[in-house]
């Protein structure tokens, strides 16, 4: 199954207009970190889904926007299936994948294969509760950026990058909403903007769920009710995922330490966003 392009108009003032991707918005402008009197700097770090199928007038926008670095969270399978980024030409594309498949190819196999929805969705067809195994892959996808090393490497080379890349910066995955989430969840997190904000931030991800179910064509034997844990975000999943790495590493802290991320890209990452 192909991962198909939603035409989603968003109002949230947030909201980027980039013909060919959706889910774009800017982190910065909304929450205010503690101890600050501006909201995080926007046009600075910025979020969505995939960028190949981009139009030019949407490459066009990265380039109004500043985008020094495309930040592309996607696995390989992901890549060949869909293509490459499409980004201005004098943007630096830097993939750092955050394939949940390859822990679980590691592991021996599992029903939770891949964060991208398409295969997710494949994944659910014939269950006997396909809602049930639906939310049980969304937390097994999860948990996989905090038990892969190989993912911790991931989330730490990305943070890195968003610290010291020269201009705006754009993080995606193909959804633009469960990588992409937790990356910029834990961005938030190192520049002390309250749960609540963080939480509110990952949430609005909901807002391209009805665009993205619209874009998925009928699956003989699948209610398209069954789709719905895929296609959306709950607060459940980024707090299952947070609360499992304070279980494993004791600490958030100690889980962005065990991504490799020092006190400098934590201090660059803070620097770059806050005014």
């Amino acid at each position: 199954m192909r991962h198909m392009q939603p035409l989603i108009e968003s109002t949230d003032p947030a909201s980027l207009e980039i013909p060919g991707t959706w889910n774009a918005r800017d982190v910065g402008g909304r929450a205010i970190p503690a101890g600050a009197e501006q909201p995080l700097r926007t046009g600075v770090l910025l979020r969505t889904a995939g960028l190949a199928q981009l139009a030019d007038s949407g490459v066009a926008a990265l380039a109004d926007l500043g985008v020094s670095t495309v930040l592309d969270l996607r696995g390989d399978s992901e890549v060949s299936r869909d293509g490459a980024d499409r980004v201005p030409a004098n943007a630096q594309v830097r993939r750092h994948s955050m394939d949940p498949a390859v822990s679980f190819g590691r592991a021996g196999g599992g029903q939770s294969a891949s964060a991208d929805p398409a295969a997710l969705i494949a994944g659910l067809i014939g269950a006997d509760d396909p809602q049930a195994v639906a939310r049980t892959m969304m937390a097994d996808v999860y948990s996989t950026f905090v038990v892969d090393p190989s993912i911790r490497a991931a989330v730490g080379a990305t943070l890195t990058d968003i610290g010291s890349a020269p201009g705006a910066v754009v993080v995606h995955c193909s959804a633009g909403k469960d990588r992409t989430g937790w990356i910029v969840a834990l961005v938030q997190y190192l520049c002390d903007v309250s749960e609540e904000d963080r939480v509110a931030e990952y949430l609005a991800s909901r807002g391209a769920a009805s665009g993205l179910a619209a874009a998925i064509p009928p699956i003989p034997g699948l209610d398209p009710i069954a789709l719905a844990p895929l296609l959306t975000v709950e607060a459940d999943y980024l707090q299952g995922a947070w609360e499992l790495a304070v279980r494993e590493f004791g600490g958030m802290d100690d889980y962005v330490a065990a991504c490799g991320v020092g006190d400098a890209t934590r201090k660059a990452v803070v620097e770059r966003l806050i005014a």
